[in-house]
């Protein structure tokens, strides 16, 4: 009995909210509304972290590289305990947004034509804990200019050429640009 009396007051109920003008216009909503929570907490905790990944700096990065170098260096059969020193040639490069507008202006004087283009670039602002900054479109790590790898191994010249054809491989440079020393 009680659940055929709670079947029926499920069914009235639907029954009323199936007569409301546009229900179906109301779901749709608030689903969108649901979907659209859902994804903009999901995008800001990825772009917190994106921001804390990339906020580097130059030394930072350095260090990164020859903490990266030296663990796969050490790795090279008959390398033995290795160390690597990175230079690089720059800071990290930002490239920003901004807004390019262009005007061309064309004047005749005489039977002659003279047209002068007039280009303004603008940097795109977003307010942030109540200061203006800069929209950084991409951040451009600096390029290595030159490695040193002290290696233990590095007395036998097969070993030695391994190491420089494998920071040659990881960091794109030339072999002019690398120096391998013997160590301890």
């Amino acid at each position: 009995m009680f659940l055929v009396e709670t079947k029926q007051k499920k069914i009235a109920f639907w029954d009323k909210i199936k007569n409301i003008k546009h229900f179906e216009i109301i779901i749709v909503v608030v689903f969108c509304a649901i979907l659209l929570l859902i994804y903009s907490s999901t995008f800001s905790s990825t772009k917190s972290e994106e921001n804390t990944l990339t906020a580097l700096t130059t030394e930072e990065y350095a260090q990164y590289l020859e903490n990266k170098l030296s663990n796969v260096l050490s790795q090279i059969n008959g390398a033995g305990n290795v160390s690597v020193m990175v230079t690089l040639s720059c800071g990290v490069e930002y490239v920003y947004a901004t807004n390019t507008t262009e005007e061309t202006t064309s004047q005749t004087v005489g039977g002659t034509t003279t047209t002068q283009t007039t280009t303004t670039e603008e940097l795109i602002l977003v307010s942030q804990s109540g200061r203006d900054s800069p929209i950084i479109i991409r951040e451009n790590l600096p390029k290595v200019s030159g490695v040193l790898v002290v290696s233990s191994g590095a007395s036998n010249i097969s070993v030695m050429l391994e190491l420089q054809k494998a920071v040659m491989a990881l960091l794109e440079i030339n072999a002019e640009d690398i120096e391998i020393l013997v160590g301890k």
